[in-house]
């Protein structure tokens, strides 16, 4: 484990020299070094980006990080083994059946329907499962077509059936899905299949199908954080797609809208949705004008004080609903209001809903002053505010 990195994260975070930090007592409390909810999850999210790996919710907790010791304990359950994956990339002939579609007849056993059930098992904890086979789309299809199969096309985010090397299918895959390589794993049962995808995308977790030795389903299953997502991410991008495609027969984005039968709810937060509003704010990195996160907790303690408000952008149309997607933190003044914060989820880019927020918060009738902060991921959002009339607030 680089311990050295993690100290030069905590150093930045902290405000305290790396040479202070190192001498610093492992079993003592953190909070004695300044790491309050606020910088703890900047820490979590300057961790994150770099080593690549992403922190299950279930140890996103202060306890388990309150002192250098116990910091190091939980990561390197991360940082000395794989990293987690998001994706996994499957073959189809031979290894979620017996044989080669259209070429023989296809079947299935107690083996190969074991590892259908453990993909499926896997597509219902958030992972992304796509295939990507060397055959026509019309085999595939008539193989889907057994009432047997446990894998069903819900299940499948992207299918890739074409007889292009499999490399140019992965960086296809990861562009549509907006990921990284580096969290992709893909089973295959021929070991050419494998090494070119060794050799040229080495960032790729490959693991070979192989029916003599069923422990590669487990391995694959391995690879994969345990928690359960809240978040059905297979239907999340279907719907977004669908969307996509709608988009085009279109010439503004109102007439898109307006074809989707869009219901853009912008009111007043509650506290059942602080802990949805802390999530935005922690995982949002392009449209995060602030580039601040906040903790669950200190969302509540906004809402229960006078001197802060939070407004949020909910929304659905006629392929479901994307839920909460945005949300703006701001201060009302005597002469102004301050936009502390300004979140807009990726997966609502591109529909007007920054503008229908901005919209929102001028018809308040006071000038409009927001706090950004440049990052590496929301520069090409610099301009947001100049450009809708709001100006440039300085803390």
């Amino acid at each position: 484990m680089n311990e050295q990195t993690i100290y030069r994260i905590l150093s930045v975070v902290t405000e305290k020299n790396e040479e202070a930090l190192m001498a610093f007592s492992k079993d003592q409390s953190l909070l004695d070094l300044g790491l309050d909810s606020i910088k703890f999850i900047q820490f979590i999210v300057a961790v994150e980006e770099a080593f690549q790996i992403e922190i299950r919710d279930s140890d996103l907790l202060f306890s388990k990080f309150e002192t250098i010791e116990k910091l190091f304990s939980t990561l390197s359950g991360y940082l000395e083994s794989t990293p987690l994956k998001k994706v996994l990339v499957c073959d189809c002939d031979n290894v979620l059946w017996r044989g080669v579609a259209g070429e023989e007849t296809v079947s299935l056993d107690s083996d190969t329907l074991s590892l259908q059930q453990e993909i499926v098992n896997l597509c219902n904890r958030g992972v992304l499962v796509c295939l990507c086979s060397k055959n026509d789309r019309a085999n595939f299809e008539q193989a889907f077509e057994n009432p047997d199969m446990v894998l069903k096309n819900e299940h499948i985010a992207i299918a890739k059936i074409n007889f292009r090397d499999k490399a140019a299918n992965l960086k296809e895959i990861a562009a549509e899905l907006n990921v990284s390589l580096n969290s992709f794993v893909f089973l295959d049962d021929s070991d050419y299949e494998l090494g070119l995808i060794s050799a040229l995308l080495p960032e790729v977790c490959v693991v070979k199908a192989d029916y003599h030795d069923l422990s590669f389903i487990k391995t694959v299953s391995g690879l994969f954080s345990q928690s359960a997502s809240t978040m059905n991410r297979t239907a999340l991008y279907k719907e977004q797609k669908e969307r996509e495609k709608e988009k085009l027969h279109f010439k503004t984005v109102d007439e898109y809208n307006n074809s989707l039968e869009t219901k853009a709810v912008f009111c007043p937060a509650d506290s059942g949705s602080a802990g949805r509003i802390a999530e935005l704010s922690q995982r949002t990195n392009q449209f995060n004008l602030s580039g601040r996160r906040y903790a669950e907790q200190e969302v509540l303690d906004m809402l229960a004080q006078k001197k802060y408000h939070i407004r949020t952008l909910s929304v659905s149309d006629k392929y479901g609903d994307m839920g909460l997607v945005g949300a703006v933190i701001y201060e009302e003044k005597a002469d102004c209001i301050v936009l502390h914060s300004f979140y807009l989820s990726c997966r609502a880019f591109g529909r007007g809903f920054e503008t229908l927020m901005i919209n929102e918060m001028k018809a308040m009738g006071k000038p409009l002053f927001g706090v950004y902060n440049e990052t590496d991921k929301n520069r090409k959002h610099k301009s947001f505010y100049n450009d809708n009339g709001v100006g440039l607030y300085e803390l």
